[in-house]
């Protein structure tokens, strides 16, 4: 089978690793899309370890040189809808449609119902729309007139993690935080700190790399409802899961200057069940300018799309001088305030290009 995990921007490369990792065959990396191929029991392990994943999909069909709603619909309708929906199993669409000959969205919703349809069982079926049930995702995707018709097996997106039902202002979306973790290269002996610690998010999915914890261990899927894995296997992938974790002790800390902020990352940490083994702290950043640290330090300090009443640039100066004068601290933070690069020297700092949700943002590392 062939298989499409969607990402958020400029992760691909780590999502490429993740499904190496669990012995997917990569076919193809494009902008937030990994193709791969692989037996069916990839479904469950994808969904259950993707750290930076968005979504999981099964590839099912896929046709270059598509220009018209005919050929649309042959390709739809020759797919086996049978073997996956049940006569009045709720269904529901997406499209996209980039550099396109074909890109009205209402004929091409038009035309997956009428197809589909057809394939399950004749013309005169009348697709369950019943908006309290859960519906099964299908998602028509064409790229540069190449279609591809994928199935959801995940369900709701794998960067919502269960543990955080609550965030402050601003809040980093859960697979970017895992991310620049794995990006930070962090070794695990050595301290960990976040002192802009927000939601806790970030030093959250710290502790979760370090135990190898799978971050979708307490879910369920689509592709279970849609009965595409028999419950046995996937629960062997759930135990061999839980048998992977380490138990092993990390220096981890976190701190914010909102105590408030403080009590609810608490509530996030004890959610996911690791809140005695994160030291949390009420602080001020810049109490860490007396200190001599070599620890490795990722963090999302404020910028000014996200809190506007911060003094931006004395801020930033201080992180800069945290920097300079600790030249054992392994340190990389996330903004998008470029004014950054200004306040401080010329190739001090590598930068790299990511995604606060549609926020554009660097990633910078002290060299």
């Amino acid at each position: 089978m062939k298989y499409v995990l969607s990402t958020i921007a400029w992760v691909e490369s780590i999502a490429k690793k993740e499904i190496e990792r669990q012995w997917g065959k990569i076919e193809e990396v494009t902008d937030r899309l990994v193709t791969f191929s692989w037996w069916l029991e990839l479904i469950p392990r994808v969904n259950m370890w993707s750290r930076v994943g968005n979504k999981l999909y099964m590839m099912m069909a896929e046709q270059d040189n598509v220009t018209d709603f005919d050929s649309l619909f042959d390709l739809i309708n020759s797919i086996n809808w049978k073997k996956i929906f049940k006569q009045d199993f709720p269904i529901y669409v997406k499209s996209s449609s980039v550099r396109s000959e074909l890109f009205s969205a209402r004929t091409i919703q038009s035309i997956w119902k009428k197809a589909i349809v057809k394939s399950l069982v004749g013309e005169h079926w009348v697709v369950n729309e019943d908006q309290d049930l859960q519906k099964a995702e299908i998602f028509i995707l064409i790229i540069d007139n190449k279609v591809r018709v994928l199935l959801n097996t995940s369900g709701n997106a794998l960067h919502m993690r269960w543990y955080r039902t609550q965030a402050w202002e601003a809040p980093i979306k859960e697979s970017l935080a895992a991310a620049l973790v794995l990006l930070s290269n962090w070794r695990f002996k050595e301290a960990f700190y976040d002192p802009f610690c927000g939601s806790w998010t970030i030093a959250i999915e710290a502790l979760m790399i370090a135990k190898n914890i799978a971050p979708w261990l307490k879910r369920a899927f689509a592709y279970e409802k849609l009965k595409l894995i028999d419950w046995e296997t996937s629960e062997n992938e759930r135990a061999l899961a839980r048998k992977k974790t380490f138990d092993w002790d990390y220096r981890i800390f976190a701190s914010d200057l909102d105590e408030e902020m403080v009590e609810l990352a608490k509530e996030n940490a004890a959610r996911a069940g690791l809140v005695w083994e994160i030291n949390f702290e009420k602080k001020d950043f810049r109490e860490l300018l007396d200190k001599e640290l070599s620890w490795t330090l990722v963090s999302n300090p404020p910028y000014w799309e996200r809190l506007k009443d911060e003094n931006m640039k004395s801020l930033y100066n201080n992180i800069d001088k945290l920097f300079r004068i600790n030249p054992d601290l392994w340190g990389w933070i996330i903004s998008s305030y470029m004014e950054f690069d200004d306040l401080v020297k010329k190739d001090t700092y590598k930068k790299r290009k990511l995604y606060n949700w549609w926020e554009k943002c660097y990633f910078w590392r002290k060299k």
